[in-house]
């Protein structure tokens, strides 16, 4: 069944076309252990700053941005949802943010982490009361031994209230 994605007011499918774990690469049956020297207070504060960073391009329309902080496949759903909008939605106060990892998974082209964000936010500068907000993010290191590879990136989203 297909969810949502979130980002200020818009609304993205979260399967999309093919399914998320399709377009990820087929699941290895067994969950991965997260990998020797990974420092996992590291992977979650530039999840957290990961956060921040596409929720400014959202509210600005920067779409090389969000190119360079999402999979392809990401980024066309992001644009999907901003279909019709150009420019600047508004601006989305992040007034508290935590980030927890749920999981982490060996795919075909890398490693997944699955992190939950949770956290206050208010939409628009005259909102009357901030906004309880927890997500599901998915971020994806395609060729984690390849120093020239891409950093962690935002593969999938679901809002999960």
């Amino acid at each position: 069944m297909p969810g949502l994605l979130v980002l200020g007011r818009q609304a993205v499918s979260w399967m999309g076309r093919g399914g998320a774990l399709r377009r990820l690469g087929r699941r290895r049956p067994a969950r991965a252990a997260v990998p020797a020297g990974l420092d996992v207070a590291h992977l979650l504060a530039a999840a957290r700053e990961q956060f921040l960073r596409l929720q400014a391009a959202w509210d600005a329309g920067d779409m090389d941005t969000l190119g360079a902080l999402t999979t392809p496949q990401m980024l066309e759903d992001l644009r999907a949802g901003r279909a019709g909008a150009e420019g600047p939605v508004g601006r989305t106060d992040v007034l508290s943010l935590q980030a927890r990892l749920l999981g982490f998974d060996a795919v075909d082209q890398g490693w997944l982490a699955a992190i939950e964000f949770s956290g206050l936010l208010r939409e628009s500068p005259d909102a009357p009361a901030p906004v309880a907000f927890r997500e599901l993010w998915l971020l994806l290191r395609e060729h984690p031994a390849d120093p020239t590879a891409p950093a962690w990136r935002l593969a999938r989203q679901q809002a999960l209230f």
